[in-house]
């Protein structure tokens, strides 16, 4: 009995800490939820942070029936994983230098989308390439020294490891918009700022994804 219910903590536990550490490396999610606190309201970054939540959800639940079609697929063509980290690393670094290279644009997620700001985070957490390879790593690591987990695994244990993904990345999220909002309150300039923070973001995440790629 004891046993069971540490088992089920377990996978409880390793969604959540998988998630939430998986979660602050820079995305497009991220991202999304601090420049909405800063231009808008923490209250509208945090349904951001609720629709990613429930994509990292759908992502992995993809990544757990379909890892072995989706492995050979990015083993296969490696160069798109690298194409999109360099570009998300170029428009970083056009952001931080935007006033050397004279370039004056509008930052397009902190428009509001017809979807609204919860389908906009969840098509945000679920259209991320570099994010369904982690959850295809994680869910092998996890079959190899933790527990047994695939689409026949008991629904309890199904149940608690996807709440804990949702938690773990709505947590994590969560702190993001909690800090925008306090950066907000400090007497900066906001476009500056906003797009200081769009810039570093993207540049340290193409960073820490390319250093993960290299390590798969």
């Amino acid at each position: 009995m004891v046993y069971d219910i540490l088992m089920l903590l377990v996978f409880l536990l390793t969604g959540f800490l998988a998630s939430g550490l998986g979660a602050i490396p820079a995305s497009s999610s991220n991202v999304a939820v601090v420049t909405t606190t800063l231009e808008e309201s923490f209250k509208k970054g945090f349904r951001i942070a609720l629709g990613a939540g429930l994509g990292s959800v759908l992502l992995s639940f993809i990544a757990l029936n379909y890892s072995r079609t989706f492995t050979d697929f990015f083993e296969d063509n490696r160069w798109l994983q690298y194409a999109i980290v360099f570009v998300f690393f170029a428009i970083g670094i056009l952001v931080l230098l935007r006033q050397r290279f004279h370039v004056d644009f509008q930052n397009p997620l902190s428009e509001t989308w017809q979807v609204g700001n919860f389908w906009k985070g969840f098509l945000l957490a679920l259209i991320n390439p570099p994010a369904l390879i982690f959850w295809i790593l994680l869910i092998t690591l996890a079959n190899t020294y933790l527990f047994s987990l695939s689409k026949f695994s008991p629904l309890l244990n199904l149940l608690l490891f996807f709440a804990g993904i949702f938690l773990g990345k709505v947590t994590t999220l969560y702190y993001y918009g909690k800090m925008s909002d306090k950066l907000k309150e400090r007497k900066h300039k906001k476009r500056p700022l906003v797009y200081n923070i769009i810039g570093t973001a993207l540049v340290a995440g193409s960073v820490v994804q390319f250093i993960r790629m290299l390590m798969d």
